[in-house]
């Protein structure tokens, strides 16, 4: 079963977690399109895969202490674009979403890192149920967690049951 698959069957996983350059998200999610003569970026495509009501939450990679920092909806419909890139028109997928709001106290890396043993046995399950990427948010061994390098991934539900029970934040789940 590939990632793909496993959202088409399971409709309750629409949880991303995006990490911008400058830790502003701005008013839509914005990511250049595959071309032929560019390089495939997987995590700028699955802004195509984003759809009105999912959850979106914010790595801030600009605090003191970078981490989950807010969080918002995707409202879209999902568009298209064309954004100058160095003198080049672009495509781009452009997805609308909310405002996104503030997390009373952000969730840090050393805070993820404490619970790190259980965020790779979420990953760790979702690996063993699908075949291929699982574009999942956290990469590395328990002591090492650290984000993804990507723009946009996906975030499974027991990892948000799991960050929602350890650090006091709720969701329709």
């Amino acid at each position: 079963m590939t990632i793909n698959d496993w959202w088409r069957e399971h409709p309750e996983e629409r949880y991303w977690m995006i990490a911008p350059s400058r830790g502003v998200v701005g008013d839509a999610l914005s990511a250049s399109k595959a071309q032929d003569e560019r390089r495939f970026e997987w995590s700028h495509e699955l802004v195509g895969y984003t759809e009105p009501g999912d959850t979106l939450f914010v790595w801030d990679r600009t605090l003191p202490v970078p981490g989950i920092a807010a969080w918002g909806r995707v409202l879209g419909p999902l568009g298209e674009e064309t954004r100058d890139r160095r003198g080049d028109d672009l495509p781009h997928w452009r997805m609308p979403i909310s405002d996104t709001l503030r997390l009373a106290a952000p969730i840090t890396l050393p805070s993820l890192r404490r619970v790190g043993s259980e965020i790779v046995d979420v990953r760790d399950r979702v690996e063993a149920l699908t075949d291929g990427p699982v574009y999942f948010p956290f990469i590395g061994s328990p002591e090492t967690l650290a984000p993804a390098p990507a723009y946009l991934t996906k975030v499974p539900r027991d990892l948000v049951a799991l960050l929602s029970s350890r650090f006091g934040f709720e969701f329709a789940l």
